[in-house]
């Protein structure tokens, strides 16, 4: 190797250790070196830069719990000493965060805030940062503790440089190197943008200028972008949007979108899921532009997008009876038919031999709708027509033949007695674990609020009877021990319901995962709900595992069982979970659910994915997703707003809003619904 060779060798060794642009798998590489000696008397700011300054990895004790602090530099300003930091949940994702150092006595203390919440933390003795995360929607500390991966050995950087700047720039390398492989996006041209003050009343003229799918592309190696806008409204004197970004269908995730209208223009504004930041103006030739930045670049890029014509596919009808070219030897009977359009059903209409009977058109144009018609057939062959018609004007019929051939008369018999009236009866389990006897396990403010809600739902608006229905939490007399759950889960549920019957179980409390390699889980981990007696350090024999919900399945002798569960179990702070001992927060398979959703007849909607985490919310005063199952149930999942709300129905409402809210206040989490019961299940009639 020549002398030049060896210089630019040396070179690009120097430059990886004096930054922080490494992957993860060279940071053992890249261990703290030993403080330089710094001369006797040395200034107070050259110490501190010389501890302080570098990469610091650590985890939090958060669903995502990695974390990393990226500081560059420490100042005195006016008095005040002052540090450049960015924070991020991973080193790749990372903000600038305004931070500030402590010195009282031989204590260093660095404090910033994040869009989690404030962060404080001590160097301590062997160098480690260690501190607290306190959100702000918790006012509970978090342990952090963060240990640094990289030094500059004292010296200021200009930013933080991570993995994914690195990849940034490579792009950007890319780029200039030669041409492009996407395709560039037009620069925008002299299209005038939409004035909002001209448009009309903005409640009414925003949505049809916005709501659709958005189809364009970005200046990006990978160019193709997708907006889905499906409803804008005001609610309360806010802009409401619901939207979904990505690649393509198969990728589009939920955005929470910010509609400003600043300066008199249409501004849409939006995070991806990956961190990115988008934002978008309307202009007057139906077109949305505006820039895109990369989380690791600081450059703006160019995204125009334009709405795309939806294809008229028309309505889609099930009809369900009569059935064509059936035989029927009585004239009375019921056309039952199932009306679903994409763009909203404007009106459905049926005709017998030619005469229209029966005709409903809704304002509301809703995307699906039942038909329940009463007809009297005449002898011989009849026809039955369903013509349904969207609000883009396309049609759709189903014919159906039925034959109406009287019974031949029969020998006078004498009547069979009248079968006995079935009574369907209705039972429910309502189980809320909030308080618990091992000081281990943290308790939860509004998980018995959730039960005697959900009590008072099924009692007073869906009418279970009172008897019918048993009510366990810390304030009741009847504690939710393990031994008093199986007992009512198991024995009362197994005696008392008989086949025609319908069964509801709802828990809201703790989930927790145990170590459980040699068993059925692909994760390695048994998952357990937990009762108030539980002790977390033996969860198999103290806690009900999810595998004996499906024997307390087969015990149940009703046909229709469903079951609500406002917990979760991926062992992570901050919701109802905790991770019992030598179990560390992770990924949770949901095989689980997938086998207990597999009983007939049986039905189970959880809180959250495994891996989530189910939130509880002061505001509320209870969990996000018992608050909108109440509403749910009480009438707002009534979505066909036909008085009945059924059990899709409900599921449909609860996954939209929980993820809303969920998203609204930081979070993230999207109820599950495993099993599927036949025909409609209706859960609560609502009196108008």
């Amino acid at each position: 190797m020549d002398g030049t060779a060896k210089v630019i060798v040396l070179g690009m060794l120097a430059a990886m250790l004096a930054g922080c642009a490494t992957l993860e798998t060279l940071a053992p590489a890249l261990a703290p070196p030993p403080p330089a000696s710094l001369p006797p008397g040395a200034p107070l700011e050259a110490q501190l830069r010389q501890r302080l300054v570098g990469r610091w990895d650590g985890r939090v004790d958060l669903t995502f719990s990695d974390a990393t602090l990226m500081i560059d530099g420490v100042r005195l300003e006016r008095g005040v000493w002052a540090v450049d930091a960015a924070y991020g949940t991973t080193n790749l994702f990372l903000s600038a965060v305004p931070a500030t150092l402590e010195l009282s006595g031989a204590d260093i203390v660095v404090t910033f805030r994040t869009d989690l919440g404030t962060v404080r933390l001590r160097l301590e003795a062997d160098d480690d940062l260690r501190g607290t995360l306190t959100l702000a929607t918790d006012a509970t500390p978090r342990a952090l503790t963060l240990r640094r991966r990289a030094s500059t050995r004292g010296i200021p950087q200009a930013r933080p440089s991570t993995a994914v700047e690195r990849v940034g720039r490579t792009l950007e390398t890319q780029e200039r190197a030669g041409p492009a492989t996407a395709e560039t996006p037009p620069a925008a041209d002299a299209a005038p943008v939409v004035v909002a003050s001209k448009v009309g009343a903005l409640a009414t003229a925003l949505p049809p200028l916005l709501v659709g799918r958005w189809e364009g592309s970005l200046d990006f190696t990978i160019s193709a972008r997708l907006l889905v806008v499906d409803s804008v409204r005001m609610e309360a004197g806010a802009w409401h949007v619901q939207a979904r970004f990505g690649v393509a269908d198969a990728d589009l995730d939920p955005v929470v979108v910010t509609l400003d209208l600043t300066d008199d223009r249409v501004d849409l504004r939006f995070v991806t899921t990956l961190a990115s930041r988008v934002v978008l103006r309307l202009h007057a030739d139906d077109s949305l532009r505006g820039q895109f930045r990369l989380p690791f670049e600081s450059r703006d890029r160019r995204i125009e997008l334009r709405r795309s014509k939806p294809q008229k596919t028309g309505p889609v009808i099930v009809l369900r009876s009569p059935a064509d070219r059936s035989r029927v030897d009585d004239s009375a009977t019921v056309v039952a038919a199932a009306v679903t359009a994409a763009s909203g059903i404007a009106d459905v209409a049926v005709s017998l031999n030619g005469q229209e009977v029966h005709r409903h058109a809704d304002r509301e144009a809703p995307r699906s709708t039942a038909v329940t018609v009463p007809i009297t057939l005449r002898e011989g062959a009849n026809t039955v027509v369903v013509t349904a018609r969207d609000v883009d004007g396309g049609v759709r019929q189903e014919i159906a033949t039925i034959t109406y051939a009287r019974a031949a008369a029969a020998v006078a018999v004498p009547p069979a007695p009248p079968p006995a009236p079935v009574t369907r009866e209705r039972w429910a389990v309502i189980v809320g674990a909030g308080r618990y006897d091992n000081r281990a396990i943290p308790p939860l403010r509004f998980a018995a609020a959730d039960a005697e809600a959900m009590y008072k739902t099924l009692v007073e608006v869906a009418g279970f009877k009172r008897e019918n229905v048993i009510l366990m939490t810390e304030r009741t007399e009847r504690k939710p021990t393990l031994r008093n759950l199986r007992q009512v889960l198991g024995t009362f549920l197994a005696r008392a319901p008989k086949k025609e019957d319908t069964v509801v179980i709802f828990f809201a409390g703790h989930g927790a995962p145990e170590v459980d390699p040699r068993g059925a889980e692909r994760d390695g981990l048994a998952k357990y709900l937990v009762p108030v007696d539980a002790d977390p350090d033996d969860l198999y024999a103290t806690a009900l595992p999810m595998e004996e919900i499906r024997t307390i399945f087969e015990r149940i002798e009703a046909e229709r069982v469903v079951v609500f569960l406002d917990t979760c179990y991926s062992g992570a702070a901050g919701g109802r979970t905790f991770a019992a001992k030598g179990v560390r927060a992770g990924a949770v398979d949901e095989l689980f659910l997938d086998r207990l959703g597999r009983a007939k007849g049986r039905a189970i909607i959880t809180a959250s994915r495994p891996s989530e985490v189910s939130l509880e919310l002061a505001e509320l005063g209870h969990g996000i997703f018992t608050y909108y199952l109440t509403r749910g149930l009480a009438g707002d999942a009534d979505l066909n707003r036909d008085g009945i709300v059924s059990l899709q129905e409900l599921y449909e409402y609860v996954a939209r809003e929980v993820t809303r809210k969920s998203r609204a206040v930081g979070g993230n989490q999207h109820p599950v619904m495993k099993g599927e019961l036949e025909g409609v299940l209706p859960l609560t009639e609502i009196r108008r």
